[in-house]
């Protein structure tokens, strides 16, 4: 009861001055076995008391802890409030108590834990009375407690010097990031914790007295080492690892370490351990901690990146060019369990170059491979070796201080330490089994016999306990044994006891004490840990159990995870399993679980990949079931709960895998039995769940229920997702019209980069990309809206540019100057003129990007330092020489590329090798010769290199030959490896795994970079220009014309999500060889719509294109008629109402006015007039009656007549940036929405009648202009701001379709990225009646304006039938709501009613996919009246209906 008092002291505390400050330095709560919840708390507290030492009655405390009582339920909803600020462990216990002759559980489990989202239960191995009370610090249940707490400290694993605690509570939110940005999930503490409780006190210390530890650990030199300490299996080298860790830490250096564990499929990759020592590192050095604070801002992700790419990308370019003295302490154990140790070494090579002294223990094995990887990397490293296979001393202490425990004399146990330590061979695994069996025997005679015959190797040991315990157990405990062995050695990570338990049922009814029955059935081949984690005794046990054949309890590896597929898959399909199962459990519930539902979800598809394929079909008969079912759908939400969507992309992988193999398998069967139509129904599946990462995979970890029904709602009819689900069935809850491609297609989006603009080049650099055009001008574009961001106009042909690695500056070099730019504000920093006589053909930052230094043709480096520029360009070093002595003369380079960090440069001097000179030495180091040239004597003309550049992380040149092939080669190595393919083009993408490359044919193909195994080919008829990856390869940038296309096909975005942590299975399943099939786009679909008009009647949308074709599309059933084609792209439509008159404009600045004669199934089209317009169409918009139309341009309004088809007037457009409509009231008049004033024109003779002052009315705060956001046209680069950008401007309106209302979307300077924006509404009921006096417009609510990122229209909610009356021919509207684009991309509704002004409720409906989300797209999205959304999508037009009906519930 006193966790109740504290949580109602907390409460009270709130409001008392005395308590306040005690409140607030409250940060944790750990509640011990508290009754939190009122479920049978009466007969609880019964059982409280009766075990209580003083005897109080029990009346008074039963009234208030009775189910439902008020004081529980006030304490439990207040504290509910103010749990979310504090960090919450609640630990229960799992042992009955005694109470008299019997047992009881006194608090049950749920009762015991709060159930909040921070929140943090374990179970305690106590009954009521010893759950608070320790035997000693090694009790498991003292180092749970102890854990939690020290958990709560802002550094737990590493010894922080003075003042570093304040330091972390400053710097927590910038730690958080930097914990986000590494994806830390565990700390390492565990596992030193366990190892660390099998220390026995005065052991390890000789560890101090061999040359090799004490030469790494005193080493005072600068330079950077490596300690191996090898040994036997078994040899006690983890307790070793945690002994030298803590002495470490008591002696006040910096360490960080990491634990491989094979058996734990998260700790065992190179990845996982670099992103852990990093983290550490970050905790106790702030330099390093502010370097990843900035990375994480840029969007970078390391959690599923190569190690190579955490070392190059965190290590070598930031860890170890900081210059700090002190050097950091790594220790790295089990390096033999790590899954790719020869990669992990390679990467160590480069440690030399360090600033910072790093001294790294690595441990493990002492294997031939790992031997050979170390001599190797001696050679660029200091590496001593250190043997723990004499430490006899320490195994001798141990075996006394275990025989102190056998009965017999003193002569007894003498013999006996000295006939184990003799057969011992060193191995302390082996003298720990030895010594079970020992302390078993009950007389000398079979102590002796027990030594004499114990074998002295582990794997006859490991034969001899298993036939033991195969024979000490009954048949039905065999089965038990060989099961629950299959879960420990097959497991994807190490499983708990309670998922162990909940994974054994059905077939294995509830085990009464989990923890006895394994050690009985399983005797010593199974330990359990202090967190109650079931694992192996060692990795040698593993290795017997799967290799070694014919034994009692040998597992077959492929048959192993068949089992542990089937049930993990099984288990979520259960009826009573999941949420829509019959279980009364709400989801917060199913999550807080996290039992054995969270490793069913997460490991099916690990163990479907390395499953045995037999000739029967009952695999493929449980993956239809699961998948046909909405167990599939409570899947994904499950995983976008957990935030742990790549497991869908590895399902993906699984799935392929496994039915290819499936169809190898079955290929010399009948096609009637190999269940055809059911593979091809989970091929289907296997490509949703990629796109369904791809395209819903934002909206999916924001609202995880949206898998339930608007994902299937917003997918492609064809595919799986759409096809199979009740929802569809019963008619759905949003309709969306069918698309010309029904199925997924690779295209994510196209947008134009301008007219008449040509654009040569594109790069990613970070979360933005861009663009360079051959007029100069460098354009930057956000890479999920592609909104362009800033526009650099050099005012020359631009040569080459770079960003610099923080992304904050860039520069362009021209052939006459250097302009050098600040990226976030637009503004030119500087402007340096360039030497004479010569062209740069590479340039970079250096120095911390306070300096700028070039290549140029003349063989010449130089520097420019950016502030001051004064000095401009000045040479370094003299001129590029060859100084190899190969007698090889060199002219001006053609091509040049730095690296990434400025210190070696690759060039290309014609008719000879690429060389590398190194900046630094100032001296060449290397030349690529082509294998092919090397007999030769003079270069061939076909050995001319293309292109050449770097790969960022691993420190390549990749390059081009002129007859296409594609060449790697690192500086400093004698092999060069060629890739025989044709190319023209070449791009490395950041993280170097990848790489794009284009051809004369217009296709591209993405290569993986490592085994030059083709990823991904496209082919699309387009002439291309340039390509690139996005930053996380998971999507293809290609200029094509004047356009960029983008692309996002399944193989990238599997590549991207593919999780690094199950990387020794990638290369087993072939993965890092995949080639899709060959994607073929066709042109004639893929051209960008400019222009969107809504009709009000037959037909349902009228688009132009970027090609200047116009078509008219009915929705109903997509019935289209070409209107026109053309060469200039429309850039404006207009319908009339009546369907009549169709209008447009076009990048030749014509207007085009057509008829349209709808004759029933035949409908004409024919040009009214065409006639030459002014510059800027901004507006075309035509009356009521079809009679008239107004052309409104940046210059002029222009009135035509459409009847005679004549111009009627022309004035001068004193306000370009107002909008017009038709007033709703008066047909004959035409209304003009300024930023201040609304102007009434009659639609005859366009004279001014009257206007309208707008009398502002702005929320309580006063301010106008509440939210401020980007402008949706694009900001100049240079000063001072263009006429636009300086004025106020009205940017769209809306209007309702009573004629009520009038929505002003109005804005005003503010800062050069933003516009202050207001939304005004106007009534327009009497609008006509007060002329020249001010009207009233009321700014829209706060919680409104700061939520629109568009405004849609309006929109009316159709009654059901029934439910309204028609009057004079009209419904009866019963609600009309604005509809708007919010920032979280959804489209939203808001009521409108008589108080504008009046609280708000937003009502959600749906959100838009991924590849909706173009700039260009969503300025043409809009609403028809009866709700319709339309919005352009690569070329079509998607059409959303019912939407309005069905409000979205978070």
């Amino acid at each position: 009861m006193g966790g109740l008092v504290v949580k109602k002291a907390h409460i009270f505390g709130q409001n008392d001055d005395q308590y306040r400050q005690i409140v607030k330095s409250t940060r944790a709560v750990l509640f011990l076995s508290t009754p939190h919840r009122g479920t049978d708390l009466a007969e609880l507290l019964n059982r409280i008391l009766a075990v209580s030492f003083v005897k109080l009655s029990t009346k008074y405390y039963i009234a208030e802890l009775k189910r439902n009582s008020g004081a529980l339920q006030d304490i439990n909803e207040q504290f509910r409030n103010l749990a979310p600020s504090l960090n919450l462990f609640s630990f229960y216990e799992t042992q009955r108590t005694a109470i008299g002759p019997k047992k009881v559980m006194v608090l049950e489990k749920d009762s015991s834990i709060l159930g909040y989202p921070n929140e943090i239960s374990k179970a305690l191995n106590a009954d009521h009375h010893n759950v608070c009370k320790y035997s000693d610090p090694r009790d498991p249940n003292y180092i749970s407690v102890r854990n939690a707490m020290k958990s709560l400290l802002p550094n737990s694993t590493v010894t922080m010097p003075c003042g570093a605690t304040a330091t972390l509570l400053r710097d927590k939110p910038i730690l958080k990031n930097v914990e986000n940005l590494l994806a830390v999930s565990e700390a390492p503490e565990d596992d030193y914790e366990y190892f660390r409780s099998r220390w026995m006190p005065g052991s390890c210390q000789w560890v101090f007295s061999r040359p090799a530890f004490t030469s790494w650990l005193n080493d005072m030199t600068a330079s950077s080492s490596i300690l191996w300490v090898n040994g036997l299996p078994g040899s006690g080298k983890s307790v070793l690892s945690s002994f030298v860790i803590g002495q470490l830490r008591d002696m006040g250096y910096s360490c960080q370490y990491y634990f491989f564990r094979y058996a734990d499929h998260t700790k065992r990759t190179s990845n996982a351990m670099l992103r852990s020592l990093a983290y550490q590192i970050t905790v106790c050095l702030p330099q390093l901690r502010d370097l990843l604070h900035s990375m994480s801002e840029e969007a970078v992700k390391l959690e599923k990146a190569e190690a190579r790419v955490i070392w190059q990308k965190v290590f070598i370019s930031k860890l170890c060019k900081l210059r700090v003295r002190q050097p950091l302490y790594w220790v790295i154990d089990a390096l033999d369990e790590c899954e790719a140790p020869d990669q992990l070494l390679s990467l160590f090579s480069s440690i030399s170059t360090s600033l910072i002294p790093l001294r790294i223990m690595v441990v493990g094995r002492k294997t031939d491979a790992l031997s050979t990887c170390f001599r190797r990397l001696n050679h660029s490293v200091r590496i001593d070796d250190l043997s723990t296979d004499n430490a006899q001393t320490d195994l001798r202490r141990y075996i006394e201080e275990e025989i102190k425990y056998l009965r017999g004399d003193l002569g007894m146990k003498a013999w006996v330490v000295e006939t184990v330590c003799e057969k011992s061979n060193g191995i302390f695994l082996w003298v720990n089994l030895v010594l079970k069996e020992i302390l078993r025997c009950h007389t000398e005679a079979e102590i002796e016999k027990a030594l004499q015959d114990m074998p002295s190797d582990l794997e006859p040991l490991y034969q001899r306990m298993d036939g033991a315990l195969y024979e000490s157990l009954r048949p039905g405990d065999r089965d038990l044994s060989k099961v629950i062995l299959t879960w420990v050695v097959y497991s994807q990570r190490t499983l708990t006891l309670e998922e162990l338990s909940e994974a054994l049922q059905p077939e294995i009814s509830s085990v009464l004490d989990l923890r006895f029955t394994i050690s009985h059935v399983c005797a010593n081949f199974v330990v359990i840990d202090a967190k109650g984690r079931v694992g192996l005794v060692h990795q040698t046990a593993r290795e017997y159990l799967i290799k070694t054949a014919g034994h009692s309890h040998s597992l077959t590896l492929l048959c192993g995870h068949r089992e542990l597929f089937a049930k993990s898959i099984s288990y979520l399909s259960r009826p009573d399993q999941g949420l829509t199962g019959e279980r009364p459990w709400t989801f917060s519930r199913v999550l807080s679980l996290q039992t054995f539902l969270h490793y069913a979800a997460t490991a099916w598809s690990y163990h479907l990949r390395f499953s045995a394929v037999t000739s029967d079909h009952s695999d493929i008969l449980v993956l239809k079931q699961f998948f046909e079912n909405r167990y599939v759908l409570d899947w994904i939400q499950l995983l976008a709960a957990w935030n742990q969507l790549e497991t869908l992309v590895y399902a993906s992988n699984s799935l392929n895998t496994y039915l290819r193999e499936k169809s190898r398998a079955d290929a010399d069967s009948s096609p009637h039995t190999q269940r055809l139509q059911d593979k091809e129904f989970l091929e289907l599946w296997a490509i949703d769940l990629v796109k369904i990462v791809g395209k819903f995979g934002g909206q999916l970890l924001k609202r995880p229920k949206i898998i339930q029904s608007l994902v299937p709602a917003l997918c492609p009819t064809t595919t799986a997702i759409f096809q199979q689900l009740e929802w569809n069935k019963a008619g759905g809850r949003i309709q969306l019209n069918a698309f010309a491609r029904s199925n997924w297609d690779d295209c994510l989006s196209r947008f134009s980069i301008g007219r008449d603009i040509r654009p040569r080049k594109i790069r990613f650099l970070g979360p933005l990309f861009a663009v360079l055009s051959s007029d100069g001008t460098l354009r930057s574009y956000d890479p999920v809206t592609h909104q362009l961001i800033r526009e650099f106009v050099h005012g020359e042909i631009v040569l080459c540019f770079q960003f610099s690695p923080s992304n904050e500056k860039c520069v362009t070099y021209g052939f006459r100057t250097t302009k050098i730019w600040n990226v976030k504000a637009g503004q030119q920093i500087c402007v340096v003129d360039n030497p004479e006589n010569a062209k740069a053909l590479d340039i970079t930052f250096i120095s911390e990007e306070s300096t700028l230094m070039s290549c140029s043709d003349d063989r010449r480096i130089r520097h420019c330092v950016i502030n001051p520029p004064d000095a401009g360009w000045k040479v370094v070093s003299g001129n590029i020489r060859n100084d190899e002595g190969n007698g090889e003369q060199l002219y001006s380079p053609t091509l040049v590329a730095f690296n990434m960090d400025g210190s070696q440069i690759a060039l290309f001097f014609r008719s000879l090798p690429v060389y590398i000179w190194d900046g630094d030495r100032e001296q060449m180091i290397g030349r690529c010769v082509r294998l092919t040239d090397r007999a030769k004597t003079r270069q061939d003309p076909y050995s001319e290199v293309r292109q050449i550049c770097w790969n960022p992380t691993t420190g390549h040149v990749l390059g081009l030959y002129m007859d296409g092939p594609v060449f790697k080669w690192r500086p400093g190595e004698t092999i060069c490896q060629e890739l025989r393919t044709i190319a023209f083009n070449i791009q490395c993408s950041l993280d170097g795994s990848l790489f794009v490359t284009t051809k004369k044919d217009d296709s591209l193909e993405v290569w993986n970079f490592q085994h030059f195994a083709l990823v991904y080919r496209l082919s699309y008829h387009v002439t291309i220009i340039h390509a690139a990856l996005s930053h996380d390869g998971s999507r293809i940038y290609d200029l094509r014309e004047s356009h960029c296309n983008v692309w996002e096909p399944n193989a990238l975005v599997r590549h991207a999500e593919e999780d690094w942590k199950s990387s020794d299975t990638r290369s087993s399943a072939g993965s890092s060889t995949l080639i899709s099939s060959t994607s073929e786009v066709s042109n004639e679909n893929l051209r960008p719509i400019r222009a969107l008009a809504v009709g009000m009647r037959t037909w349902s949308y009228c688009l132009g294109d970027d090609a200047g074709g116009v078509r008219l599309v009915k929705a109903a059933d997509q019935t289209s008629i070409e209107v026109a084609q053309g060469f200039f792209g429309i850039t404006q439509a207009a319908w009339s109402d009546d369907e009549r008159y169709l209008a447009t404009t076009d990048d030749a600045w014509y207007l085009k006015v057509r008829t349209v004669n709808d004759f029933g199934p035949k409908t004409e089209v024919a040009l009214c007039f065409e006639t030459r317009i002014g510059r800027g169409p901004l507006q075309v918009l035509m009356d009521a009656q079809s009679e008239y139309l107004l052309l409104v341009t940046l210059d002029t309004l222009e009135l035509w007549s459409l009847s005679s088809q004549t111009l009627v007037t022309t004035k001068p457009n004193a306000t370009p940036y107002s909008r017009w409509t038709n007033n709703p009231s008066n047909g004959a008049y035409v209304i003009q929405c300024s930023f201040n004033v609304l102007r009434v024109y009659s639609w005859t003779t366009l004279d001014e009648i009257h206007y309208r002052p707008l009398g502002k009315i702005l929320n309580q705060s006063g301010e106008e202009g509440v939210p401020e956001h980007m402008a949706w046209k694009p900001l100049s680069a240079s000063f001072p701001l263009g006429s636009d950008e300086n004025s106020d401007a009205v940017e769209d309106i809306a209007i309702s379709h009573q004629g009520s209302h009038l929505l002003l979307q109005a804005s005003s300077p503010s800062t050069q990225e933003h516009r202050k924006v207001q939304y005004l509404m106007v009534r327009l009921e009497k609008f006509l009646d007060y002329p020249n006096s001010p009207i009233e417009a009321q700014e829209l609510p706060r919680a409104i304006a700061t939520n629109i990122e568009k405004i849609l229209g309006f929109v009316y909610k159709r009654p059901e039938r029934g439910s309204y009356s028609i009057v004079r021919g009209v419904e009866k509207v019963l609600e009309e709501s604005l509809a708007f684009l919010d920032h979280d991309d959804w489209i939203c509704s808001w009521p409108i009613g008589d108080n504008v002004g009046a609280m708000p409720k937003i009502r959600r409906h749906f959100f838009l996919p991924q590849d909706w989300l173009n700039l260009d797209s969503l300025r043409l999205a809009t609403t028809s009246r009866d709700g319709k959304f339309f919005c352009p999508r690569n070329g079509e037009v998607a059409i959303v209906s019912d939407w309005l009906q069905h409000e979205w519930d978070d």
